[in-house]
C-alpha cells in the first residue's frame, strides 16, 4: 500500500433507498480507485441486506436506538483515515465530525463546513447534473455516471435463493407496477391511470402484472387489481432482497421516481418511470433499458411533496395511453 493510499475508508451511505442504491456506484469507484483500502459503509437500518459493491463491512445505523453524535464518537476508535459523507444533512457531518476521522469529505452547505475537514462546494447550480455525478466529484471530477453507474451484485444463484423465500405464487413470465412513492403525492402516477393501462396491457398481451410496494402502498395496489384476473396485489409481502429478485426477473417495471425505479435501473432491465415534481435530469436511472416520461411543465421541477396548485397535471397528463404505446415498443420484443 502507498503512502498515499487510505488505509481504511468509511462511507455514510444515503438515507434514502434510491440514493443508495444511486450510490453504489460511487462505492464502485471508490475500490476501484483505492484496490488496495478497506472500505466500509453505513447503512440506514432496513437496507444492510441490500447487495451493495462492498470490500469490508456493513454498519447499520438505526436512527430510532442511537443520535449521530453518539454514533459518530463509537466510530473514533476504529482507525478510519477517511470518511466520505454522502448525505446533505447537518446530522450526517456531525457524525463525521465526533468520529475524530482525520479526512471527512462531503458538499458545504447546512453548517457543515465547519465539522468537514474537506467541504467542496458544487460547482453548478444544485440538481443541475445527476446526483451520481454529485457523489463522484467528491472522489474525483473527472469521473463519469457511464463508467460507474449504479451497480449491485446479484447473481443467479442469490437471485434464486431470495425467490424460494417469497411465499407467494410467483407467475413465469409477469410484468411490475410499483405505484408508490414515499416522498407524496406529487410522485404517484394517478391510480385510474394505472386501471387503464392495466386493462390494456392485459387486453393485448395478457401478461400477469405484479403490483409491489410497502405495507403503505397496499391499499394503492388493491384500487389498481380489484375486479381483474391475473394482477396481484403483494404490496407489503416482500422483503427488500425478494422485492429484488422479482425485479430481477420482470418483463418490464412500470412505476414511479421511487427506489423500485433505481433498483430496476441497476439492474439494466427494462422500464418506465413517471417524473413528476422532481427532476430526470438530477435523479433518473442509469440506465439504457429505461424510458423515461414527463411533461416539463412551467412549473416543473418543484420537488414538493404536494402539488402548489392542487392539480398535478405534471403526472395526471402522463396519459395511459402514451404509456401503453411504450410499453408496447417493449413487450413486443420481449414476450
Amino acid at each position: 500500500m502507498s503512502e498515499n493510499t487510505p488505509s481504511k475508508i468509511l462511507i455514510r451511505t444515503p438515507n434514502w433507498l434510491g440514493d443508495l442504491v444511486i450510490a453504489s456506484g460511487f462505492v464502485k469507484a471508490i475500490l476501484d480507485y483505492y484496490p488496495e483500502s478497506n472500505v466500509d459503509l453505513i447503512v440506514k437500518s432496513g437496507f444492510e441486506n441490500l447487495p451493495m459493491p462492498q470490500r469490508g463491512k456493513i454498519i447499520v445505523f438505526d436512527a430510532g436506538k442511537n443520535t449521530a453524535g453518539t454514533f459518530g464518537r463509537e466510530l473514533s476508535s476504529k482507525n478510519y483515515s477517511h470518511f466520505y459523507v454522502l448525505p446533505p444533512s447537518f446530522s450526517s457531518a456531525w457524525m463525521a465530525f465526533q468520529s475524530r476521522i482525520p479526512q471527512r469529505i462531503g458538499y458545504a452547505g447546512e453548517f457543515r463546513s465547519l465539522l468537514l475537514s474537506k467541504a467542496k462546494k458544487h460547482k453548478v447550480k444544485p440538481r443541475s447534473v445527476h446526483i451520481l455525478k454529485e457523489y463522484l466529484n467528491l472522489l474525483d471530477p473527472k469521473l463519469s455516471i457511464e463508467k460507474y453507474p449504479p451497480h449491485l451484485e446479484i447473481t443467479e444463484e442469490w437471485t434464486q435463493k431470495h425467490l424460494n423465500t417469497f411465499q407467494k405464487p410467483l407467475p413465469e413470465s409477469y410484468i411490475v407496477f410499483t405505484p408508490g412513492a414515499v416522498y407524496g403525492p406529487a410522485k404517484q402516477w394517478p391510480l385510474e391511470h394505472f386501471r387503464t393501462l392495466a386493462t390494456n396491457i392485459k387486453k393485448s398481451f395478457g401478461i400477469p402484472i405484479l403490483i409491489l410496494g410497502t405495507n403503505e402502498d397496499a391499499d394503492f395496489g388493491e384500487e389498481i387489481s380489484q375486479g381483474f384476473e391475473g394482477i396481484h396485489n403483494y404490496c407489503g409481502h416482500t422483503s427488500l432482497t425478494e422485492f429484488l429478485a422479482i425485479l430481477s426477473k420482470a418483463k418490464l417495471l412500470i412505476g414511479n421516481d421511487s427506489g423500485s425505479m433505481h433498483l430496476m435501473g441497476a439492474l439494466k432491465r427494462p422500464q418506465i418511470a413517471f417524473f413528476g415534481s422532481t427532476s430526470p435530469s438530477w435523479t433518473a436511472p442509469v440506465n439504457p433499458s429505461a424510458s423515461i416520461l414527463c411533461n416539463n411543465l412551467f412549473c416543473s421541477p418543484c420537488f414538493s411533496r404536494k402539488c402548489r396548485y392542487g392539480h398535478y397535471d405534471c403526472l395526471k397528463k402522463i396519459h395511459p395511453e402514451l404509456v401503453f404505446q411504450e410499453a408496447q415498443k417493449i413487450l413486443s420484443v420481449k414476450i
